[in-house]
């Protein structure tokens, strides 16, 4: 936990609080705006309408770490993080995977409870999205194995368990989701493969949703009991024409960002 700290507190003003579920707050993904002309409070953005519209089960809610933004003069987290530039540590410069890990690490040994408390239990099972870049080896070049690997709280419970088809990547592409952007290693059809298991499915970036709710949508559809998304960044557009999202990512600096806070804890204070 020590070395975690050593390698995220330097970057700390780079992170930005995710919102607590209110009115005006989509119930999913935390940032995008509740698109119903009633105002009716706890609803869900169009966006995450969108890409869970026909699964049967879905993620809810998608739980990131911080918000980013992948232009402008606050970027520093997107480029650190998304672009996996190279943190300056020194004289010498911190890969991308150490921070991310440092940061999965930090906020998992905080919100442990949290998720649990989402899952209905502790994780049985810890996994990942695979790339759906057509023609590249999945785990050579895909940096959250990698990630993962390097978290003790998470590894022994790692099994990569999903492999893309490539057939849909160009769906998943168009910010749209899938029930079968995505299969189970080993079994056709990944019938109750995953019986009975609590999950917790992990990604760096989450951005639509479309790759998060179609993995998800997989696993439940094998057998898993629950299944919980952690994004290391939830991706937002803070545009001027869009009230809601701009007062959102203006609201997640007003405050400095601690990992002692979640978007879950928060609404419960």
């Amino acid at each position: 936990m020590d070395r975690a700290r050593a390698v995220t507190d330097p970057v700390i003003p780079l992170f930005r609080n995710v919102p607590a579920v209110r009115s005006g707050v989509c119930r999913i993904c935390h940032t995008g705006p509740n698109d119903r002309p009633d105002g009716e409070p706890y609803e869900i953005c169009s966006s995450c309408a969108r890409t869970v519209n026909g699964f049967r089960r879905h993620a809810e809610p998608v739980v990131s770490i911080s918000l980013a933004v992948e232009e402008g003069d606050d970027n520093g987290l997107f480029r650190l993080m998304a672009r996996k530039e190279a943190v300056p540590a020194g004289k010498s410069r911190l890969r991308p995977e150490t921070l991310m890990a440092a940061t999965l690490s930090r906020f998992y040994d905080a919100h442990e409870a949290c998720l649990t408390q989402v899952a209905g239990g502790p994780f049985t099972m810890v996994t990942t999205i695979p790339s759906t870049r057509v023609n590249r080896p999945i785990e050579a070049f895909h940096i959250m194995p990698r990630v993962i690997g390097m978290i003790g709280a998470l590894r022994a419970r790692y099994k990569p368990v999903l492999l893309p088809n490539d057939r849909y990547a160009p769906v998943l592409a168009g910010r749209d989701s899938h029930p079968e952007a995505f299969q189970m290693m080993g079994t056709p059809d990944g019938a109750q493969a995953l019986r009975g298991e609590r999950v917790l499915l992990v990604d760096d970036l989450f951005v639509s949703g479309a790759h998060m709710q179609s993995a998800a949508y997989t696993l439940f559809k094998a057998g898993a009991e629950e299944v919980v998304a952690l994004a290391l960044l939830r991706l937002i557009v803070p545009s001027a024409w869009h009230k809601n999202r701009m007062s959102i990512w203006q609201e997640a600096g007003d405050q400095p960002f601690s990992f002692d806070r979640c978007c879950l804890c928060a609404s419960t204070r």
